[in-house]
């Protein structure tokens, strides 16, 4: 639930935002006490030419500015690490969830929304996080101020607490349209960045064939509704805006014109009359300020509910109720698997065993190395290691010990030492080097492979990601064509070194260099096509 998560937030960090909340309540007291005392200084001091009740006063005004400058610092600086601890945790949550995801539940967000509900959701809940304190403490200088307008001349207090009902109604009824529009921009912004991350990492691929063009005008397209879900944003916000200012605003017109002939009746002092025009200019502060935070709570509440989209999704594939350990080695048995293409799989791959997977194109052979390694589930049958069901295994073990290397790898940002040593930041340069020799990759450790790996070939890719399994310390590997991209020479290379590695292989491919490298092979049977 939204709320949950925003509630989570306030508890996660109380005893800090306590501290800030308090530290707000006095600049917020500091605030609203200036012009009282400045009332104080006219009629006692100024308007009976009393000069030393007029320093005093003076001195006051000076000790409440002292204090209201300790406040906001204490407040701000308080309430900023709270919400920065609070949404790191959300956020750390958010990812560690989303990581384990399937891939057929994570695809009804995509990619581009993923990362969007990872940064400026986020983002957008920090922002109300930080505008916490300032929204609680606002709300109670707002009625302290109320308070002393309806102490003045009785007229005053009418046109002051006034505006009361009409700021009330104001913020009930936009609020709701503004977190209608808000949902539209917010799912408008996860659309262009799912257009976006298609551009970037499709285009490439669609150079030379057309592709750039329908790509571009989809980026075009998305790219104009969030102009137009912005614009009906700004138009409800706008509208919120300018009515906060302007109805305290009316009030101050009218309350002059009613303090100033209560002034020349003597019903009023000059001291009075300037205190309530001065808690009148600063209610139209409060108000924008008040409005700005409620907005900020509109907006956390949609981001929130996005968030929890993500946090709610069940994934197939959890841990069992009871684990039961794996194993130290033993082999590695599929029987019975049935799903999609795949009809009763049976095979049986020795510890240290070699086994190649082959087949026609869409036969499940990438399909299979997945289900072998709990990456998918079965509609039948069960996938065993030392005679343990890894349905049974504790899920984070049976990601340890049994590795998964796809054909279009993913790496980080960074060099190629970081990739390597990625979750394993003991490993020792031996231990790299070591991997690296066996997956035939000799590019220097230092060297950047830039966003997505854009400045290696997809052999080195390939290479890379075999270097970084073996360097993993699995037990298992599960590997998805990935000499595809390499010339013949370091495909045997490879080869060579992985019958010499021990460990146990599964090896889906179609080369003759690989089937020729087993010690087993299983020929998975083409998929039937349905002729009209």
């Amino acid at each position: 639930m939204p709320g949950g998560i925003l509630l989570y937030c306030l508890r996660a960090q109380a005893g800090k935002i306590v501290i800030a909340v308090l530290a707000g309540v006095v600049y917020q007291l500091s605030m609203v006490l200036t012009p009282l005392c400045l009332q104080y200084a006219i009629d006692d001091g100024l308007q009976k030419n009393d000069l030393a009740a007029t320093a005093g006063w003076a001195g006051i005004i000076a000790l409440v500015a002292c204090t209201l400058v300790g406040g906001v610092i204490v407040m701000e600086l308080t309430i900023t690490r709270a919400a920065t601890l609070a949404i790191n945790e959300v956020r750390a949550s958010l990812l560690d969830h989303a990581l384990r995801l399937d891939r057929r539940t994570i695809s009804g967000f995509g990619r581009g929304d993923l990362a969007t509900r990872g940064t400026r959701d986020m983002d957008t809940l920090y922002d109300w996080l930080v505008g916490v304190a300032s929204l609680i403490t606002g709300l109670i200088g707002f009625t302290v101020m109320l308070t002393l307008i309806g102490t003045q001349e009785s007229m005053l207090a009418i046109a002051g607490l006034a505006t009361v009902p009409l700021l009330l109604a104001m913020n009930l009824v936009l609020p709701r349209k503004f977190g209608k529009v808000n949902d539209k921009l917010a799912a408008a912004h996860s659309s262009r960045a799912d257009a976006v991350e298609e551009l970037l990492s499709a285009s490439v691929a669609v150079r030379g064939i057309g592709g750039e063009g329908p790509l571009v005008a989809r980026h075009a397209e998305r790219s104009a509704q969030v102009t137009e879900a912005a614009i009906a944003t700004a138009k409800v916000g706008a509208d919120w805006a300018a009515a906060g200012p302007f109805i305290p605003g009316m009030a101050t017109a009218v309350g002059l014109l009613v303090g100033g002939q209560a002034v020349i009746d003597g019903r009023l002092t000059v001291g009075g009359l300037v205190a309530f025009t001065s808690w009148m200019g600063m209610l139209g502060l409060w108000v924008a300020m008040l409005t700005f935070r409620f907005t900020q709570l509109s907006e956390a509440r949609t981001a929130a509910r996005r968030v929890d989209a993500v946090l709610s999704a069940v994934p197939a594939i959890t841990d069992p109720a009871h684990p039961v350990p794996l194993p130290d080695r033993g082999e590695l048995r599929a029987e019975g698997l049935s799903v999609g293409p795949l009809h009763g799989i049976e095979l049986t791959v020795p510890s240290g065993g070699f086994l190649v997977i082959t087949g026609a194109l869409s036969s499940g052979k990438s399909l299979l190395l997945r289900l072998l390694g709990r990456w998918e589930l079965a509609d039948e049958g069960t996938v065993t290691y030392g005679g343990v069901d890894l349905g049974a295994a504790p899920l984070a073990e049976v990601r340890r010990r049994i590795a998964l290397v796809a054909q279009r790898p993913e790496v980080i940002t960074g060099t190629i030492r970081d990739n390597l040593s990625l979750g394993r930041p003991e490993l020792s340069d031996e231990d790299i080097a070591e991997a690296c020799r066996i997956a035939a990759f000799d590019v220097p450790l230092d060297t950047a492979v830039g966003e997505r790996g854009n400045t290696l070939s997809g052999g080195q890719l390939q290479r890379l990601a075999l270097a970084r399994a073996l360097a993993s310390g699995a037990e298992v590997l599960l590997l998805d064509d990935i000499t595809s991209a390499v010339d013949t020479g370091t495909e045997q290379v490879i080869l060579s070194g992985l019958k010499q590695w021990n460990g146990t292989i599964v090896f889906a491919s179609h080369r003759d260099a690989v089937i020729a490298a087993a010690d087993d092979l299983l020929d998975l049977p083409a998929k039937e096509l349905v002729h009209g």
